[in-house]
């Protein structure tokens, strides 16, 4: 895994360069900036992936990330995140406790964007210092309604058979999970998808990609960050994306519902949320992505990470006590 040290300096610098020459580079930093930038890399892109990578950007007293895309297959996508951002600024302006990363600078080529970097935890390592994760769930809930209220939601339908189509690849890649534990499991979900097979449910503009990490907790107020992957897409999905990272935390097993989460700690994101949730599709998804995440550990992968053995064992006792309160 690339980490730290691992990116192309010289394209970093020239990226420094053409920031700091731009309008927004010299609003930025009214003083200018001499010697070189200071650069880490903060994403954990695998090698030889140097055309893509998120860094720290230190330089005249200012800290910046410079996020650099030059993927030809991803071509556009920097300057959508960039405008996703700044739409989604216009729409928290009128919510002081809650926000977006500040986009300061796309480049004429669209290969990179600089975002000012903010020094201070995640949800999720605030959880993991042992902070109370309900009023930060609640919070994050309250966020995520203003982001999918940006524009009209639309009705849509949910249709199940990309669950079992994913399952089934799992399945033949060879897990390390037994089939005769896995297989009573997709049998059941087969059975409890029934009733909810085209159900009604509203499509908005996600963010694709919402967990705990990508919410940072300032004093007063709560910043979203990476929409890299927004797009439009059934609601619930981000509020799975958000609830599933809940396996990390040790929990009585009184305290697991029919999703494999907390039930506090689900009520609190959904409490701030405020609007309907089909809770039955939502349990129904939280257990189908569970067992996506236990199947997606192969065997090889398994033997050699201990933090994929304690990921196993902790998805494989969320979804035992998932399926038996299903």
């Amino acid at each position: 895994m690339l980490r730290f040290l691992d990116f192309d300096r010289d394209l970093a610098e020239a990226c420094a360069t053409e920031f700091l020459a731009s309008d927004a580079g010299r609003a930025a930093l009214p003083g200018g900036a001499t010697g070189r930038p200071d650069f880490l890399r903060l994403d954990g892109a695998k090698a030889p992936d140097l055309d893509r990578s998120v860094l720290r950007m230190e330089m005249g007293g200012g800290s910046f990330v410079l996020k650099l895309n030059q993927v030809p297959k991803q071509a556009g996508r920097i300057a959508e995140e960039y405008r996703a951002l700044r739409q989604a600024a216009r729409v928290f302006a009128p919510y002081p406790d809650l926000g977006v990363i500040e986009a300061l600078y796309l480049s004429p080529g669209e290969t990179f964007m600089v975002t000012r970097f903010h020094d201070v935890p995640t949800v999720l390592e605030r959880m993991e210092e042992g902070a109370d994760p309900l009023p930060l769930c609640h919070r994050a809930g309250r966020w995520l309604a203003v982001l999918h209220g940006q524009s009209p939601a639309e009705e849509a339908r949910f249709w199940p058979k990309w669950i079992f189509a994913r399952l089934e690849e799992l399945r033949a890649k060879g897990p390390q999970a037994p089939a005769a534990d896995f297989r009573p499991l997709i049998r059941a979900l087969r059975q409890q998808v029934e009733g909810l097979r085209g159900c009604p449910v509203p499509r908005v503009l996600s963010h694709g990609d919402f967990h705990a990490g990508n919410l940072l907790v300032e004093e007063k107020r709560l910043l979203g960050l990476d929409l890299f992957e927004e797009k439009r897409k059934l609601a619930v999905y981000d509020m799975v994306d958000f609830l599933k990272g809940d396996i990390r935390a040790d929990a009585p097993e009184a305290e697991i519902d029919a999703g494999g989460v907390r039930r506090q700690v689900r009520a609190a994101l959904l409490q701030g949320y405020g609007q309907p949730v089909n809770e039955e599709l939502l349990s129904f998804l939280l257990r189908a992505q569970l067992l996506i995440d236990w199947l997606h550990i192969d065997a090889a992968r398994h033997a050699e990470s201990p933090f994929l053995q304690g990921k196993y064992k902790r998805l494989e006792n969320r979804l035992a006590l998932a399926f038996a309160a299903a």
